[in-house]
């Protein structure tokens, strides 16, 4: 009886772990890639968010990332959109150092591969930091 109570609480615990797991279900490439990503808004440059794009796509840099300091970083979960197609939205907060001021702004990011998973590149553009 004990031992059905235990198995039962750790089926219900593991599960409850997978389900809130956003990474569970995403390819593992692509899990990697998005945790990357999120590494560098974190902590990095965030001229880098741009090496995210595909490759050989033209990409303009807004003026004044490095006047932008993120405080936090919190991620969805991911969702297919369609065969080699993923989407996320993290909620970022940040300062700009000139107005000292906490914003925040809704980062709705699509993954695509053109090689079925063995790489991964942002479709669309960061947000802005204004």
């Amino acid at each position: 009886m004990l031992r059905r109570l235990l198995v039962l609480i750790l089926g219900s615990l593991l599960a409850a772990c997978m389900a809130t797991n956003p990474y569970a279900p995403v390819p593992k490439e692509l899990g990697v890639k998005v945790r990357v990503f999120e590494d560098v808004v974190r902590w990095g440059d965030l001229r880098k968010m741009y090496l995210f794009a595909k490759p050989g796509s033209q990409v303009t840099l807004p003026a004044g990332l490095e006047d932008v300091r993120v405080n936090q970083y919190e991620v969805g979960a991911m969702r297919e959109l369609g065969p080699w197609r993923w989407a996320q939205t993290a909620e970022i907060e940040y300062v700009l150092s000139d107005s000292q001021v906490v914003k925040r702004v809704s980062d709705r990011q699509v993954w695509a591969s053109d090689d079925e998973g063995a790489s991964w590149y942002r479709v669309n553009p960061p947000p802005a930091f204004r």
